[in-house]
Parts: C-alpha cells; sequence; structure tokens
C-alpha cells in the first residue's frame, strides 16, 4: 500500500502552513549541492507542495505527483501554475514514457509499504545519469527528542522491527495526532535499491550547527535525516556504470 498519513482535510491544511522550520530545515538546507544542475525534475510524494515548489525555485522544472487529493488541491492553492498530478495507490503507470534528471522523494518512503515495486517503478523514470534522492527518516529520528519532533511518549520506538509502525509528534504545527510510519532500517534500504537496480552513490547525514538560528535538542551530534543519492546499476556516473 502507498499510504500518506496526511490524506485528509485537517492534516493536510496544517501540514502546508510548513515551511523548513527546525528539524525540517536540515532535510532541505543541503538539497541544492546534493541536486546538482537543474533539469527536469519529478516531485514523487509532493504532499502539498512545498518540496515542489522547493525545487522550482533552483531553477528545476519541476512536477508533484501524490496520491492525496487533499494535499493535492492544498499545492493547487498555493501554486496554480504548478503540474500537480494524483496517482493511484502503488501505481506510477501515468507517468510511464516520461524521464526525470533528478526524482526526489521527501519523506514519502517513511509511511510507504510496498518501498520495493515503488523503486523500481522510480528508477524506470530516471534519465541516463539521472538521480534519486530519497530523504528519509533516520534509525535514531525515533528514539530521541527533536526540535521539531517528541516520540517520548511511544516506548515501542525504541527497539522496532523492520515493518513495524513508529510514531512521531509534530511540534511545529498545531494539529497534535501522532504521525504513523513504517520503520525501515538502512539495511534494508539497501537491500531494497539493489533489487530495484539501483545503487547508492552517496549518503548524506546533515547536522545541525550551533551557529543557526533554531534551538537544537539532539541535532547537533545525531543526523535526524538520511538523504540517499541513487543512480540506476551501469548508468553513467554510477559505481557500477
Amino acid at each position: 500500500m502507498f499510504a500518506n498519513a496526511y490524506d485528509d482535510a485537517v492534516r493536510a491544511a496544517a501540514y502546508a502552513r510548513l515551511t523548513f522550520p527546525g528539524t525540517y530545515h536540515l532535510a532541505f538546507r543541503d538539497l541544492p549541492d546534493l541536486l546538482g544542475a537543474p533539469g527536469r525534475a519529478l516531485d514523487f510524494g509532493c504532499g502539498a507542495g512545498r518540496s515542489t515548489r522547493f525545487l522550482k525555485e533552483l531553477g528545476f522544472q519541476a512536477e508533484g505527483v501524490d496520491l492525496s487529493e487533499a494535499m493535492l488541491a492544498e499545492a493547487r492553492v498555493r501554486d496554480p501554475e504548478g503540474r500537480y498530478l494524483r496517482v493511484p495507490d502503488g501505481d506510477l503507470s501515468p507517468l510511464a514514457g516520461r524521464r526525470y534528471d533528478r526524482i526526489l522523494s521527501a519523506f514519502t518512503f517513511d509511511n510507504v509499504t510496498c518501498k520495493g515495486a515503488l523503486l523500481r517503478q522510480l528508477a524506470d523514470l530516471l534519465e541516463p545519469g539521472g538521480r534519486l534522492l530519497n530523504l528519509v527518516s533516520s534509525e535514531e529520528l525515533y528514539r530521541l527528542e527533536w526540535a521539531s519532533f517528541s516520540t517520548a511518549a511511544f516506548p515501542g520506538n525504541r527497539a522496532p522491527a523492520e515493518g513495524d509502525r513508529v510514531y512521531t509528534v509534530m511540534k511545529d504545527v498545531p494539529d497534535a495526532r501522532p504521525v504513523t510510519d513504517i520503520f525501515c532500517p538502512e539495511r534494508a534500504y539497501l537491500a531494497l535499491y539493489g533489487a530495484a537496480g539501483l545503487v547508492r552513490v552517496q549518503a548524506h547525514r546533515p547536522l545541525g550547527r550551533p551557529e543557526e538560528p533554531f534551538a537544537w535538542i539532539n541535532e547537533t551530534r545525531v543526523a535526524p535525516w538520511r538523504i540517499d543519492v541513487l543512480a540506476r546499476a551501469g548508468a553513467p556516473g554510477s559505481p557500477l556504470g
């Protein structure tokens, strides 16, 4: 199942008001360097379009896809000229024939269960030499406290097994309902990438900096996010190319 934790109007409206506060700042701060030169881009799991607009501001010809009509409605309000497409649950066939220089998946795989099938479909959408940037929560995110998240109420988060549900509460929005993710350790992601015909060319773990204007809790010593930069196996510039 290609699930979306924000697929209701209240949560979509709350999430749409976010910019890049606190811990979220670290997810996006280093993306411009990791993305490289602008080209054609897909924002997979675009939600309310925050990351799609981010790509467009960097000069990318970006379009967003999501399964949540509530989130896409928010995206279209904020970016009336943008291209936002609803795709079926776990099915990217509406994008067949398209190719992208960059695909960004920002947090989408945190709450997706059919990761392998979607990674294979995304790999097929990459141009030769293209890159897929998979921004996911680190394993530590669910065990510690953060500027933008609390996990203290969920002792089951401390030692989850692959596929277990894990929970966070977002501090930067008025909607205090827990967000449910599906725990996937780094070793499992690496296996999924290999099975999808992808190779990881870089793993970036952003840390908070003391001079940044946020009340960091654990961010300066533990990375809350991991950004995996992926290429098709055998493609130009990949380790096996």
